[in-house]
């Protein structure tokens, strides 16, 4: 079973947001994403026209989510691999 947790990576060490589900020792994969940039404005054709800039984060939130579970993915066809 994979599992996905968000840390913050500070000092050499990784602070997770939760407990993972697991007691014993278990191999993980480290990703450390982009820095995040809060959207503040659009320029050019779009500079006047309602923009609903929580659907954008969300839209961006789901698109990272879905980045991380194409990475878990692959790191479990590897595993299978290997045995």
């Amino acid at each position: 079973m994979n599992c996905a947790i968000e840390g913050v990576y500070r000092n050499g060490t990784i602070e997770l947001t939760e407990t993972p589900p697991f007691e014993e020792p278990v191999t993980v994969l480290v990703v450390f994403l982009n820095k995040r940039r809060r959207i503040t404005k659009l320029g050019g054709m779009f500079k006047d026209p309602a923009v609903d800039y929580e659907q954008i984060e969300q839209d961006l939130r789901e698109l990272q989510s879905g980045s991380t579970a194409h990475l878990l993915d692959e790191f479990d066809q590897n595993e299978q691999i290997r045995h």
